[in-house]
């Protein structure tokens, strides 16, 4: 489990009993810790529309497990990160989870809301919509009707699937 820096700012909210809401470099998130899981949610309501952070890391050619591909062969990474807190205070997108039927999409290295996201909710983007070919595949549990199944990047999408997320993909996934 990754440990909470002695200095970050630990805040207990009623989402869930059993989690902990550590503050990030973003006014308009926070990271929920529950054991050795961490997902980022909505630290207030967030209208539609609304850019909630951008994203930053270092660049690289080659994607990883927790790398997000922002061009054709160009992808941002946090492995340059020195400790935890610096992951707090600048890549918590880090924590972002997967959903098919996101409430968030990356445009211009920007999580911008889809919709509007309930304070205590879950922020949430597809991955699909930004890698080409996932480092490393997993299996979805978002449970929404469109859900695809196996996350393995947008070039595994089946005709339907990438119609119904067309409006969504960069460029250099078109």
């Amino acid at each position: 489990m990754a440990q909470v820096p002695p200095d970050a700012d630990v805040l207990e909210m009623s989402s869930s009993a059993a989690e902990t809401m550590l503050e990030c470099g973003s006014s308009f998130v926070m990271i929920a810790e529950s054991g050795d899981s961490r997902r980022l949610v909505a630290a207030r309501d967030i209208p539609n529309g609304t850019r909630l952070f951008h994203l930053e890391g270092r660049e690289t050619d080659r994607p990883t497990r927790y790398s997000v591909q922002i061009g054709a062969d160009l992808h941002l990474d946090t492995d340059c990160a020195r400790d935890d807190a610096e992951v707090l205070a600048r890549y918590y997108w880090r924590y972002l989870d997967h959903s098919c039927e996101p409430s968030t999409v990356l445009r211009e290295r920007a999580m911008v809301a889809v919709r509007d996201i309930a304070a205590g909710e879950g922020v949430t983007f597809d991955y699909n919509t930004t890698e080409y070919d996932m480092a490393v595949p997993f299996q979805c549990y978002c449970g929404t009707v469109r859900c695809v199944g196996t996350v393995r990047g947008a070039r595994h999408l089946t005709p339907v699937q990438r119609r119904r997320v067309a409006r969504r993909l960069p460029a250099y996934l078109k």
